[in-house]
């Protein structure tokens, strides 16, 4: 078998001469990750510049294997370290490369092979924690240490919604949520439902409007709350609907959005990739009411098993109402001697930085 070339990518346009290679990458990828693939990665690197990005590809034959977006920094957690980072747009949260599921240990070792003169540390974050991306890269990697480690909840689908929820909630909430329900639609609230392939109308400008108009468009983390994301957002939800991978429901009263979860599909996963509620009826809890409607419709969707929340780890909405979590993990790869030697630096420093924490009591 022929020994994997390394390609660097660093612009679009470069990019997106291979995006046929690309989807078919990302169609056989060893785990499923949307925010990689074309569709949305060149939308987000419009939005957010393309200053120290580097992609890193690599090919076997004329076929892809490989794809790392990365970000070239000087430091890596305040040591003088040549890095690379995995490269996110603020809208990431899973940044697992993309590599074949058939050439993937190959793969992994061709990018160490390169980056042996281009850095010492590749820190590689939001990855799932456990599962074969995790495999192999264990099996790739000398030198692995992992710098964070977290869980988020999981939705994983049961008989049915109502088995789920009965399994899943509390009965306090499940009667908060039929009182809740019974107020909002004795003032002729509506559920939406939209299932990939539906159409959608305006449904992401209603939204993106719902979205900047409450908390996250006061804090700056909406979408439209500035011009390049508003663009970013526009374009990736209207081409995961046109590719069938666009979930949205939610509710309507007086014929506005008070509520919206928007999700992305992905093989045989989904992520809750955005929600939004209208907080003037905050007393109704719209946002609780919103991922009961998505928690009911995920169960009809066909071919797919599981949701990643994509939010906080400690989520609280979601906490109550999903059972399952999912491991993350940010780890960092020592690239040959020196970034074997520098992790060992960090390791140590970061031990003697938890020993010198204060010992909390309980008053």
């Amino acid at each position: 078998m022929p020994v994997p070339t390394v390609i660097v990518l660093r612009e679009r346009a470069s990019l997106a001469a291979i995006v046929p290679a690309w989807d078919e990458l990302a169609a056989n990828a060893l785990e499923p990750n949307p925010f990689y693939e074309p569709w949305i990665l060149l939308t987000a690197l419009r939005a957010r510049g393309e200053e120290n990005f580097e992609c890193v590809t690599v090919w076997q034959d004329a076929a892809l294997i490989g794809l790392f977006p990365f970000e070239r920094r000087q430091r890596f957690r305040r040591l003088p370290v040549a890095t690379l980072a995995s490269w996110r747009h603020s809208a990431y949260l899973l940044c697992t490369p993309l590599v074949r599921h058939d050439a993937a240990v190959p793969a992994l070792r061709a990018l160490m092979r390169w980056a042996l003169g281009e850095a010492s540390v590749l820190e590689l974050l939001y990855l799932p924690a456990t599962g074969p991306f995790d495999d192999a890269l264990r099996a790739a990697a000398a030198t692995l240490v992992r710098t964070a480690h977290f869980s988020r909840p999981l939705l994983v689908k049961a008989a049915s919604a109502d088995t789920y929820m009965e399994e899943a909630m509390s009965s306090q909430l499940r009667r908060q949520l039929r009182r809740n329900e019974r107020r909002l639609a004795a003032r002729g609230a509506t559920t939406i439902a939209l299932a990939p392939g539906d159409g959608i109308g305006d449904e992401i400008e209603r939204f993106l409007r719902l979205e900047v108009g409450g908390w996250k468009g006061r804090q700056g983390g909406a979408l439209a709350a500035d011009p390049a994301n508003l663009r970013f957002g526009r374009e990736v939800l209207a081409e995961a609907h046109r590719r069938g991978r666009l979930h949205v429901v939610g509710l309507d009263c007086d014929g506005a959005p008070i509520a919206r979860r928007l999700s992305l599909l992905a093989g045989e996963g989904a992520y809750a990739f955005k929600t939004a509620y209208d907080e003037d009826y905050a007393a109704y809890s719209p946002g609780v009411l919103a991922e009961a409607v998505s928690l009911r419709e995920f169960h009809d969707l066909p071919g797919v098993r599981w949701m990643d929340s994509y939010t906080d780890p400690q989520n609280p909405t979601l906490s109550r109402m999903w059972k399952d979590r999912r491991a993350m993990q940010s780890v960092a790869v020592g690239v040959g001697a020196w970034g074997a030697f520098w992790l060992s630096v960090y390791s140590s420093l970061r031990g003697r930085a938890q020993r010198a924490e204060p010992v909390r009591r309980a008053a």
